[in-house]
């Protein structure tokens, strides 16, 4: 027996209590490392909406055989080669996206 916070206590509860504390730990750590995965996956996600959404803005826009579009939220350089339009598009973070469409 130990005495705890001046009462007798078995070392078997205080083993139950450790045990107990190491699962609950263990489950906070998973809990948080998924939430932590879908934060990051949807930040993903959300950039690479943005760089599609601008790429299709500038196969609409694009008039010239090569050019350079500057939106809010990035920057698109688009060329025009072999009946297909290749569009380059930057974000502020440094990810590039890179797409090709047919030429209509």
């Amino acid at each position: 027996m130990f005495t705890l916070l001046k009462r007798q206590v078995k070392a078997g509860i205080l083993i139950y209590a450790l045990l107990m504390a190491a699962i609950f730990a263990l489950l906070l750590q998973f809990y948080l490392g998924r939430v932590v995965a879908m934060e990051r996956q949807h930040q993903a996600q959300l950039s690479a909406s943005q760089a599609y959404l601008m790429a299709e803005l500038t196969r609409d826009l694009a008039k010239e055989d090569t050019g350079h579009l500057t939106f809010d939220q990035g920057v698109a350089d688009y060329n025009f080669q072999d009946n297909q339009l290749q569009v380059v598009v930057k974000l502020p973070n440094q990810q590039e996206f890179d797409y090709v469409f047919q030429r209509a």
